[in-house]
């Protein structure tokens, strides 16, 4: 087990939590009116010097990711001429970065950038933002005219800071326990929202009653209306969570003990009909080549090639019995056979292409792919009426291909395999038999999240989902500060844990 031993609050530290309780003190007495909101933010300034004094920014880390799902409400945003939009999420993470810095600068940790997927990030980042700064921070086509800005900061900056964060401090199991156990609760929500939502879908009308909040069904927010989407704008987010969240209900079950256990594989249980509800045919995909994942490297014993027989002979038989349905082009009945969007990606494969032969080397400009493609030669009639002028690419590698040429994709493929490299690293220092929240099976979750978003990435362009972006950094963020703090560590050490009860 990977622990750190308590700190002691230091004298600087001790010091700011006297002065700003004092001042609460003398605005309280003078203006007993604004009492409890002095008394409300003192709480939190004094709990953020807290967290800072223990180096500890990784539940923030994870509100932050959730807080896409329930926080990010429309009307909830400060507008700053010249700046980004403020909104929930991003307060959450710039707090997170506040309690970074501060607890830097009081203990005076050492920041690392001693990995080389730090610095392919940081270049991809800084040729990303230069291609936006460029050709522009918006785009000329109204119904995307935020793809430069909005992707950039919600999507890359933005998880990679949180990356960043992760991977400086120090990790322990309980920091892990907490971040999982807290996206099984978000989980709840997230199941109790779909299964309405599908209702709605299905003619309940009176379910719409119990979503919250009632933006969620509001036909000017997001896409997808006639999908289940949860919380999201749109329903790959909520696809790429809810077949995480499968993993995440098999991984804690394992590991704890207790009550909430069995609640887990009830919870495990109601994903599966979850998944469906998003009628995303690359979540369905996705799910099967997670839970190949899983169980190849997620199971030690001898039956696990058994296993994964049974798994594919299981999908045989559930499509040569469900052939007739499957084979329909009603995504409602089950059917996998809607052609329109098949045909839509032939023809932004072949845009694509075009683009690249125009401009190999540095692309059209990040976020300016819809404006290309509009301002090219139409494709023949016969593709024409498969697409609309605005139709994003739907594949993030060649959307980056045509936005940032060749440079901009090889600085995409650097960073996952840069990140998928420490993740294998970490896999092979971990005794096999660690049995405790910090074994190889931890590792085989991230797999599992890793290709779930790589499964998302082949069919759409996931820039446009900061949660899904925000998840994957996180995660990986996590994976590669057990990377590095196992360095010193001898191969044959045993990691002993005990399972926890919650």
């Amino acid at each position: 087990m990977f622990t750190l031993g308590q700190q002691k609050i230091e004298p600087v530290s001790l010091s700011i939590m006297v002065v700003l309780s004092a001042v609460a003190l003398v605005i309280g007495i003078v203006w007993p009116e604004l009492l409890p909101w002095v008394v409300a933010i003192t709480a939190g300034m004094v709990l953020l010097v807290a967290w800072a004094v223990e180096w500890d920014v990784t539940l923030w880390a994870w509100m932050w990711v959730l807080s896409y799902g329930l926080l990010n409400w429309p009307e909830w945003k400060i507008v700053i001429p010249g700046f980004f939009n403020l909104n929930p999420p991003r307060i959450i993470l710039g707090v997170a970065f506040f309690v970074f810095l501060i607890n830097g600068f009081m203990s005076r940790r050492r920041i690392r950038f001693n990995r080389g997927i730090i610095w392919a990030m940081l270049a991809m980042t800084i040729y990303v933002a230069a291609s936006a700064q460029v050709f522009g921070w918006t785009a000329q086509a109204k119904a995307v005219v935020t793809a430069p800005y909005f992707r950039f900061f919600g999507s890359i900056l933005f998880p990679f800071i949180a990356f960043f964060m992760l991977y400086n401090v120090r990790i322990n199991e309980n920091h892990i326990r907490r971040g999982l156990i807290l996206l099984t609760i978000y989980g709840w929500y997230s199941l109790y929202i779909a299964y309405l939502q599908y209702a709605v879908i299905r003619g309940a009308s009176g379910a719409a009653s119990l979503i919250w909040p009632s933006y969620i069904l509001d036909p000017s927010h997001g896409i997808h209306f006639d999908r289940a989407r949860g919380a999201f704008p749109s329903a790959p987010p909520q696809a790429i969570f809810v077949v995480m969240l499968f993993f995440v209900d098999m991984y804690l079950i394992r590991k704890l003990r207790g009550p909430y256990r069995v609640a887990l594989v009830f919870q495990a249980i109601f994903t599966i009909p979850a998944i469906y509800f998003t009628l995303l045919r690359s979540a369905y995909v996705s799910f099967l080549v997670c839970g190949a994942v899983w169980i190849i490297w997620a199971n030690r014993g001898r039956f696990r090639w058994t296993k994964l027989g049974l798994l594919i002979l299981l999908v045989v038989v559930g499509v040569y019995a469900s052939w007739d349905r499957l084979a329909t082009r009603d995504r409602m009945a089950g059917g996998v056979a809607q052609m329109t969007p098949i045909e839509a990606r032939k023809v932004l494969v072949y845009q694509t292409w075009e683009i690249f032969k125009e401009h190999p080397v540095f692309g059209v400009g990040f976020g300016h792919f819809v404006d290309a493609k509009i301002a090219s030669e139409k494709d023949p009639a016969d593709l024409a009426s498969m697409y609309t002028e605005e139709l994003v690419q739907h594949n993030l590698f060649l959307n980056m291909l045509a936005e940032t040429g060749i440079i901009g994709l090889v600085l995409t493929v650097m960073v996952f395999v840069l990140l998928f490299r420490q993740s294998l690293q970490l896999y092979r220092k971990i005794p096999p038999g660690a049995s405790g929240i910090i074994s190889r099976d931890f590792v085989v979750l991230f797999w599992v999240v890793f290709a779930d978003y790589l499964m998302d990435a082949t069919f759409r362009d996931p820039l446009w989902a900061a949660f899904s972006n925000g998840l994957l950094w996180t995660f990986g963020g996590l994976i590669v500060c057990l990377n590095r703090m196992l360095e010193p560590q001898p191969l044959e050490l045993p990691i002993v844990s005990q399972d926890i009860t919650v």
